[in-house]
């Protein structure tokens, strides 16, 4: 039984080049699954998304037709999935065109936000599936739906509802449920956590798989509980936890894929927290230190006293580049993870003026190889 086709738009004319191109990728990027090569997430309407962002929507055409022979075919419906068994199916890879279409279904019968809402707090424990690519993916999706105004596309709902399907397919939870009222500032509850020996092996491929492993690291739950941002303020509250992490990911050439993910998942959260009551905003941010903190416990090891250092404060350090330089780079290299990672920093760069976040994306591009 296939999976329920995506509505395909007879759309006008958007309001901009890049709502227009934005379109356009998704409707040719509809009908390829979630992942590819058993484990990958598919990247494409994110980074196109992104591309657009950073002032590359004359890139996304060709960047799309590049990239979509890698990925497979959209996955069918093995058994369906229904309003009253969803709970018991959460996690479960096999049924990706079954999540799928179920949230197709319900993204017919509510507005775009009432399905968010509806979902959010369903998957939030959740927040590391498939390595934070579920959460980014619905961020990215609810970011183009508000641009979109009153009456956006279909096919912007239907990234929604796919961006929501592949996370509650990959749903994962990690341990520890942080309280945020510790004692230490973000930088430094980052350098207290434990790390994963290096030798301890994964239960499973990349980033997922190494997460699965902190189930056997005592102290991780106790250690998330030293972070005490002000709970009052979960912007606020994100610029420290997003700080920290640009902190690691500038520091570390171990494992940029992952660290990368400790910016980017936190950096989703904020495009989502606009539309979120308070008390899920302050849930938001105790998923987002769980996550992030996970990562760093999972791939961190030894320590690296960088960590703890702003870019600018490091020996020798090098003058910060500019986002505009950045973003013509990241176009260039045409990577997906460093497309979406300079969008993420210039944007986080614009709001707090941290310039770790602009030398860190330069770093991460120069650890990957060009697509």
């Amino acid at each position: 039984m296939a999976v329920e086709p995506a509505p395909v738009a007879s759309h006008p004319a958007g309001p901009t080049a890049g709502h227009d191109t934005l379109l356009d990728a998704l409707e040719r990027l509809r009908d390829t699954g979630p992942e590819f090569d058993g484990f990958l997430a598919n990247h494409g309407p994110m980074a196109a998304e992104a591309l657009v962002r950073i002032g590359g929507a004359t890139a996304v055409p060709g960047w799309v037709d590049r990239y979509r022979g890698r990925l497979d075919a959209a996955p069918g419906v093995v058994r369906g999935i229904g309003d009253e068994d969803w709970h018991s199916h959460l996690g479960d890879e096999r049924l990706f065109g079954d999540w799928i279409a179920y949230l197709r279904r319900a993204a017919r019968e509510c507005d775009w936000r009432e399905l968010l809402l509806r979902w959010w707090p369903r998957l939030l424990p959740g927040l590391a599936a498939s390595a934070t690519h579920g959460v980014i993916r619905t961020a990215h999706a609810v970011r183009s739906l508000r641009a979109a105004g009153a009456d956006p596309d279909p096919l912007l709902v239907d990234e929604l509802a796919q961006g929501l399907g592949f996370w509650a397919a990959r749903y994962q939870t990690l341990p520890g449920r942080p309280l945020l009222t510790g004692q230490h500032d973000a930088v430094t509850a980052t350098g207290r956590l434990p790390r994963l020996d290096p030798s301890v092996p994964s239960e499973g491929p990349g980033v997922t798989g190494r997460l699965r492993a902190l189930t056997g690291l005592p102290g991780l739950p106790a250690a998330l509980d030293g972070w005490g941002p002000a709970t009052d303020d979960p912007d606020g509250a994100l610029d420290e936890l997003i700080g920290a992490a640009a902190r690691v990911l500038a520091a570390r050439e171990d494992a940029p894929i992952a660290f990368c993910h400790a910016v980017t998942a936190p950096a989703a959260l904020r495009l989502v927290l606009p539309e979120l009551p308070a008390d899920l905003q302050r849930a938001s941010v105790a998923a987002g230190w769980s996550t992030v903190g996970g990562i760093v416990a999972a791939f961190a090891a030894p320590r690296d006293p960088a960590e703890a250092l702003p870019a600018e404060a490091e020996p020798g350090a090098a003058p910060i580049p500019a986002p505009p330089w950045l973003a013509a780079r990241a176009i260039e290299h045409g990577d997906e993870h460093v497309i979406k990672l300079t969008e993420a920093a210039a944007r986080e760069h614009e709001r707090t003026g941290d310039p770790t976040l602009l030398v860190a994306a330069d770093r991460f591009r120069g650890r990957v190889a060009p697509a």
